[in-house]
């Protein structure tokens, strides 16, 4: 997907109890999916001029220390270029 020529990566996470009922997430689970939700929405009000991507990716990893969890190895931030695919993502 793009937006002007800007590429958009889009996911949602959807949770399957494993007994089909409907009891709500608790523990390392919840804490997992809040902090995903927190760290975008914190990467989101960084992504501004004036900040780098290493200041996104810190600031991914404060929030998932804040629950408790770690961020995916690998996570880093990429310079986007209008109706330009960055060479991580053109294989």
């Amino acid at each position: 997907m793009h937006i002007d020529g800007y590429i958009a990566n889009v996911a949602h996470t959807h949770v399957v109890a494993s007994d089909g009922g409907a009891a709500p997430i608790t523990g390392p689970q919840a804490d997992v999916i809040a902090a995903a939700y927190h760290a975008a929405e914190a990467a989101i009000r960084m992504i501004k001029p004036g900040n780098t991507n290493t200041q996104v990716t810190e600031t991914i990893a404060k929030v998932a220390e804040a629950f408790g969890v770690s961020p995916m190895q690998g996570v880093l931030m990429h310079e986007m270029k209008q109706c330009v695919l960055p060479v991580s993502l053109r294989e």
